[in-house]
């Protein structure tokens, strides 16, 4: 095809009810090929990040890891006493950290895609939502990594097994779309401003001691209602129980939720491929 013959898109901003059926019409008809593009991305960005890094690939499952085996040491001694009922601490611990590393990673994923794509976005044309499935596939990535380190713990501290533990892939999957929609709803926001960004990252800093990650759900008090107006509770709480037992499943609180994860993802996409038009005017003038 000759230079003449290439097609020239001009990115403009849509304005009103005509932005979100272009944003609309656009995610139906490309489809396929972001599905396609976005694994290729995938492959590429995964092989970029790991490739210059003397540990490599043990970086996906280091931090998590190494955060769980600090909350085992402190328990072991005695510095801080935290009763797991009858799962042993070690396990609860992991799979508490696993489920919160699937939420935190989706959050921060989602939040950087632009920023990631910063070089690209101004010049290539491309079907955006593609960076939305790349986002997801680094989370899920770190997510499985991770679940490998569960093997050991179960080999030392054996968990019976019962029929509600193949319910535990589905409640990982929830909790990172969970974290997938709140981290799309805030990128339009954070890509102009970074100080949402760098807001962001704190609040989750202190939402893992708002989340019963390292210890169950108190009986009562304040922490108890504090802990259930936080809705990553209903799906750390009830994932783990269905890996675990010996936890309430919350199950009407955590199908809330996952339904809308689920609607605030489609909503989210949609918001952000109408925003990224004046996104991308805003990077090229700056």
């Amino acid at each position: 095809m000759s230079e003449k013959e290439l097609p020239i898109r001009l990115i403009t901003p849509h304005d009103g009810v005509d932005a979100f059926r272009y944003a609309l019409t656009s995610m139906i008809r490309d489809q396929r090929f972001s599905r396609e593009l976005a694994w290729r991305m995938f492959l590429r960005d995964t092989q970029a990040m790991f490739r210059q890094s003397f540990l490599g690939y043990v970086w996906l499952v280091l931090p998590a890891l190494a955060n769980s085996l600090v909350w085992v040491f402190l328990s072991g001694t005695d510095v801080v006493s935290i009763s797991s009922g009858q799962t042993p601490y070690p396990v609860f611990v992991f799979v508490g950290t696993l489920l919160w590393t699937a939420f935190n990673g989706s959050v921060v994923a989602s939040l950087s895609i632009v920023d990631e794509a910063r070089g690209t976005l101004a010049k290539v044309n491309f079907p955006q939502e593609c960076l939305v499935l790349v986002a997801f596939g680094k989370s899920l990535l770190n997510t499985l990594a991770t679940a490998l380190c569960a093997i050991p713990f179960f080999l030392m501290y054996p968990v019976a097994f019962h029929w509600q533990m193949l319910l535990f892939p589905v409640g990982v999957l929830a909790t990172m779309l969970a974290g997938t929609a709140f981290g799309l709803m805030m990128v339009p926001i954070s890509a102009m401003f970074s100080d949402l960004s760098r807001a962001i990252h704190l609040g989750l800093r202190f939402g893992f001691f708002l989340t019963p990650v390292i210890f169950p759900l108190p009986e009562s008090g304040l922490g108890r209602t504090i802990m259930f107006w936080n809705p990553v509770t209903y799906l750390v709480v009830t994932s783990r129980a269905w890996l675990l037992g010996g936890e309430t499943v919350l199950l009407p609180g955590f199908l809330c939720v996952t339904l809308l994860s689920l609607s605030m993802v489609c909503v989210g996409v949609m918001f952000l491929k109408v925003a990224l038009p004046h996104i991308i005017e805003r990077l090229g003038s700056g």
